[in-house]
């Protein structure tokens, strides 16, 4: 089925060319229509045309064209998700850096668009997300050894949303603080 697939594909592109679409025009509308739903990696798109079979000299000059036109820069799609994604989802600095590896950001980009983050901002997205767990009038009512366990709950929550151990063991802190 795979090979149907893939020979029907290959098909409608030599169709395409025969209407007078070279290869190269076809894989920048493909790439221009990607980014026109939303931002993209140079390896989203990069990837994209591969699995259409494009020559690589034409999915480097597409790439290379988008750049030059300013509509595809990786430093600033890592920038823009790290920016929405912790506002918006709450996430943390690992789950934010995990989010950019797979869609095929260098580790030098992703460093620096994680920079942008501050601790503070990082402490109050995670207290928000820890709060949506914690149930301060359950915990009143715990012994140490089941306020133990509510700790490591909210903990591995919190651990999958992306946040480090040192922000997360500052805001359980916080919160038993507040509980007390």
């Amino acid at each position: 089925m795979f090979q149907k697939k893939k020979k029907a594909e290959g098909e409608s592109r030599e169709q395409r060319s025969k209407l007078g679409k070279n290869e190269f025009e076809e894989a920048r509308r493909i790439a221009m229509g990607m980014l026109g739903i939303s931002a993209r990696s140079r390896s989203e798109i990069e990837k994209r045309l591969r699995q259409d079979d494009f020559d690589a000299e034409d999915i480097e000059s597409v790439l290379v064209e988008l750049e030059a036109l300013d509509l595809l820069d990786d430093d600033k799609f890592a920038q823009a998700w790290v920016d929405d994604r912790a506002d918006r989802k709450g996430y943390g600095k690992t789950r934010l850096a995990q989010e950019l590896k797979g869609k095929g950001v260098d580790k030098e980009t992703i460093q620096e668009a994680l920079g942008s983050i501050e601790e503070e901002s990082e402490i109050a997205n995670c207290l928000s997300a820890a709060r949506t767990k914690w149930k301060p009038e359950k915990v009143e009512l715990m012994n140490r050894a089941a306020l133990a366990k509510e700790k490591t709950r909210v903990s591995n929550f919190l651990q999958r949303r992306g946040f480090s151990w040192q922000i997360i063991t500052k805001v359980l802190a916080i919160l038993a603080e507040n509980n007390d």
